[in-house]
């Protein structure tokens, strides 16, 4: 019995330390806390307690555990979590329930450290929102949503939670609430990420208000202008392919179609173009 036990403590010691390998990316590289002083501690691990951070360093051939109060920490040097780019191709891929008990586990690890500069919850976050919104988990993207701007001091950032809700909104008939997000972000920001899918949330809006001349310009800006930001390409080439055709310009919508799945032909609107072109080649 007291064998039985040992095993099952130390089955669950490696589920643990599997999670923890899992959210911080596999690396053997520690945390770095970095103080307004521009001190350096090398950190084993890190925990939040009230308005401090504790961490864990190495004492001789032993370890103790020092605490800094937030204001006096500049940032602090995590690794990057691997599930950050695994939700993140999940989501891609059409996986949204997957990408979300990936992420899952990342925003967790790192909610207690929402606040200070170099935490990736933020960045965590912004897939959660995406994940619950392809599960039409809608209330719950916007409370998040409504946290990462209360959380976050870059404005990008903020724009980015805010665009993430357009789809619920389009898909609810909301279009005025929707334009306002996507305009307001297409005036206001600087960062191609974040236009980038601004125009492709225009597009969508606008494609559901079947203004078909006007979609696919949103589209087209996505896809000629940004092209760098590959997450949201395959949904720019799927919404001008639809636009076309509502053009009646079949050619054109083949085109894009076959782009599509020749360029991205793992993604989730790549299925939908192998339907898609099969129907406008009978």
């Amino acid at each position: 019995m007291k064998t039985e036990i040992r095993d099952q403590k130390s089955a669950v010691r490696r589920s643990i330390l599997l999670v923890v390998l899992l959210v911080l990316g596999n690396s053997v590289h520690a945390q770095t806390i970095v103080l307004t002083t521009g001190q350096k501690i090398d950190a084993l691990g890190v925990r939040r307690e009230g308005d401090m951070v504790l961490c864990k360093v190495q004492i001789g051939t032993g370890s103790g555990e020092v605490g800094y109060h937030i204001p006096q920490i500049a940032k602090i040097e995590f690794p990057e979590p691997r599930g950050l780019k695994e939700a993140s191709d999940l989501l891609g891929q059409g996986h949204a329930d997957k990408a979300l008990a990936e992420i899952n586990q990342v925003v967790a690890f790192y909610q207690p450290f929402k606040e200070v500069p170099g935490a990736w919850w933020a960045q965590a976050a912004l897939i959660k929102v995406s994940a619950l919104g392809a599960l039409q988990r809608d209330t719950e993207a916007e409370l998040l949503a409504a946290q990462i701007e209360k959380s976050v001091a870059n404005p990008e950032t903020a724009r980015a939670a805010r665009l993430r809700l357009a789809t619920g909104l389009i898909r609810r008939q909301e279009f005025e609430k929707a334009a306002k997000i996507c305009d307001g972000a297409i005036k206001e920001s600087t960062e191609p990420e974040v236009l980038a899918e601004a125009w492709t949330k225009k597009g969508d809006l606008l494609f559901a208000q079947r203004k078909w001349d006007e979609a696919l310009i949103a589209y087209l800006h996505v896809s000629v202008f940004y092209r760098d930001e590959k997450p949201f390409i395959p949904a720019a080439l799927l919404g001008s392919a639809r636009s076309y055709q509502r053009l009646d310009e079949t050619d054109r919508a083949k085109k894009a179609l076959t782009e599509l799945l020749t360029t991205f032909p793992k993604s989730a609107e790549a299925t939908v173009a192998q339907t898609e072109i099969q129907k406008l080649e009978k």
